[in-house]
């Protein structure tokens, strides 16, 4: 069995909440099949106080072999780069992190904000939070750009706000099988399996989009990008095709703009939710699997040639044109 120790720093829990809601297999099955023991963690296991200590000292002296290191949340290094604002069994966390992840054999952060940061290191972020091995996008973290583990890779970075349970699970596989090497990890060192693509692929709403058919309001039918914020062109994952909570939905399919969870720059600094910002008429933050010169042109034609179903139906809650369609029949 592989030791599974999973830490939880500058963190709202929802990582491991959403990892609890794992099904195909679900989570205890899973472990069993990767083979893991889990030797701590802070919401799953009923150690504490001096029972932790022991556990992490065991790892520390080389009694048992951590395998698998899973930090949540970021880490904070204030004041002046102790990390005492943040104590862990007496000891700034910061510094159980980087011991830990001298003897871990993999060492993973789970979601944005132990992967670069995220919220806890957004604003003028008084706790100088940070995260794993960068800092938003620059290379660098609690651990330094040139971290490796006993494997010889660097942080295996899970993002998300909070991280599918997939990508979580399917990467444990991914270690536990030996099959996770540098090159199977992008430039955020994410696994490219999970973040190749982007949440606008699968979007139920592209059809809209395409013609930029927008909506102007919340629970309206359309495109979510022109007006409401959502950056699903810019979010590199594979939510609308993965699906969450019983393969069933996504943000953008529950109505909710994307914010691009899973970005380094995320939460964008000096940036609002939910409104899409511009210079002049052009959005600010534009596609990534198109030119921003060919998005520029077609804009304007796309709109241009929008069927009347869909300039009716994206201000709408509901596909009006249908069923004015249906009342023409029936007179």
């Amino acid at each position: 069995m592989k030791n599974l120790l999973y830490l939880q720093g500058l963190s709202c829990g929802g990582d491991t909440i959403s990892l609890l809601n794992a099904e195909e297999p679900d989570l205890l099955t899973a472990l069993k099949m990767l083979g893991i023991s889990i030797a701590w963690h802070p919401s799953l296991s009923s150690e504490e106080g001096d029972d932790v200590l022991g556990i992490c000292s065991d790892f520390l002296e080389g009694k048992k072999s951590l395998d698998l290191l899973l930090i949540e949340g970021a880490v904070s290094t204030a004041p002046m780069g102790t990390g005492r604002i943040h104590c862990f069994m007496e000891r700034p966390f910061a510094e159980w992190v980087r011991d830990l992840a001298s003897v871990a054999e993999y060492t993973l952060a789970v979601g944005t904000c132990a992967a670069t940061g995220g919220i806890p290191a957004s604003g003028t972020n008084p706790t100088k939070a940070t995260g794993m091995q960068f800092h938003h996008g620059k290379n660098g973290g609690v651990l330094g750009e040139d971290y490796r583990s006993r494997a010889g890779l660097p942080v295996t970075n899970i993002p998300g706000c909070p991280a599918h349970p997939d990508w979580i699970i399917e990467t444990l596989h991914l270690v536990t099988s030996g099959k996770l090497t540098a090159d199977l990890l992008d430039y955020a060192n994410r696994p490219r399996l999970f973040y190749t693509g982007l949440a606008h692929h699968g979007c139920t709403r592209n059809e809209f989009y395409e013609f930029k058919s927008s909506a102007t309001d919340f629970g309206q039918m359309g495109c979510l990008f022109e007006f409401l914020g959502c950056r699903g062109t810019q979010c590199e994952s594979d939510c609308n095709s993965r699906l969450w909570l019983g393969r069933t939905g996504s943000c953008t399919r529950g109505g909710y703009p994307c914010i691009a969870c899973t970005s380094q720059d995320f939460p964008p600094q000096n940036s609002r939710f939910f409104t899409t910002e511009t210079i002049g008429n052009i959005p600010k933050y534009l596609p990534f699997d198109v030119p921003k010169a060919w998005y520029i042109g077609i804009a304007g034609l796309s709109k241009m040639a929008t069927p009347e179903r869909l300039k009716v139906n994206s201000v709408s809650p509901h596909p009006v044109y249908a069923q004015r369609k249906e009342e023409r029949g029936r007179k």
